[in-house]
């Protein structure tokens, strides 16, 4: 069953997310976890924009996360830098990019020069 625009469907995965980001450093961050949750949204939502918003609410969620603990491992940020470039081709495939670009400037700037979106801050690349 698809919901298209429930944000009560989107709130629940959110709160899935959240709870293991809720973690202490130390504690082992499930990262199987997240992106089930954002796999199993986009398997019952057909709203490209709530799928978009989940997945950058998880990066949100990543960069609060190691503001607040520091430094994490190598898979905490190729985790959450993978799910920023899906967020990424997802916003911009859809063309939702007007969206979201004020959410894009917090995580970091993006700058887009023939048709490739780089993080100025995790130097990833993603073309279009």
């Amino acid at each position: 069953m698809l919901f298209p625009d429930s944000e009560e469907v989107l709130d629940k995965y959110k709160k899935i997310i959240e709870k293991e980001f809720g973690h202490h450093k130390g504690e082992i961050l499930r990262y199987r976890i997240v992106k089930q949750a954002i796999k199993d949204f986009s398997n019952v939502s057909n709203n490209k924009e709530q799928i978009a918003e989940i997945m950058v609410f998880t990066v949100e969620c990543g960069v609060d996360f190691t503001l607040s603990f520091g430094d994490i491992d190598q898979k905490f940020y190729h985790t959450i830098a993978s799910i920023y470039e899906q967020a990424l081709k997802h916003i911009v495939d859809n063309q939702l990019e007007d969206k979201f670009v004020g959410r894009w400037s917090k995580l970091g700037p993006i700058k887009r020069e023939q048709g490739i979106y780089t993080s100025l801050l995790t130097g990833n690349c993603v073309q279009f």
